[in-house]
């Protein structure tokens, strides 16, 4: 199976409130949950060859959302889980979760993003804590509400999602 790493962002406003992607995938993303097709999740994406970590978290938040200027701060999180993604195919992706802030106002970027991306990010959204905590929306990856919290520890440990 094709390895895949990527890099996403907790990326947190002046009011703490956490910017999400809405996602509707035609086809099941995730083996383990084949009837999961609508969902929000972090933006951030692939790590493209010779970048780092960092740097194709930047390049994704100008791309998808138009932001040149975010602060990417520690990693809170680490998770691998098994995807079929559109134009890809199988892979494991081994993410990467880091906190960030911006000031910016994030746009969604339709030009700035691929073929298949326009297929499935439909919306963003800024989600309070108290919100992520009692949503019956489905989050990607579960354990986000937990994540976010994690993002304000200062002296947190980096999680590994099982979910």
């Amino acid at each position: 199976m094709k390895q895949r790493k990527s890099a996403r962002a907790i990326l947190l406003n002046e009011q703490d409130q956490v910017l999400l992607v809405r996602h509707e995938d035609a086809l099941p993303a995730d083996r383990s949950w084949p009837e999961l097709l609508g969902y929000w999740a972090t933006p951030g994406g692939g790590v493209e060859g010779g970048e780092s970590e960092v740097e194709a978290l930047r390049r994704e938040l100008r791309e998808e959302l138009r932001l040149a200027d975010v602060k990417v701060g520690r990693r809170i999180g680490v998770r691998e889980v098994q995807l079929d993604l559109p134009g890809i195919g199988a892979v494991l992706s081994h993410e990467t979760y880091y906190v960030c802030r911006g000031s910016e106002t994030p746009v969604l970027n339709r030009q700035g993003l691929s073929e298949s991306e326009r297929r499935v990010c439909k919306a963003i959204h800024w989600w309070s804590r108290e919100e992520l905590s009692e949503t019956t929306e489905i989050l990607r990856p579960a354990a986000l509400p937990e994540l976010v919290e994690h993002a304000f520890q200062v002296h947190a440990d980096l999680i590994h999602l099982q979910y």
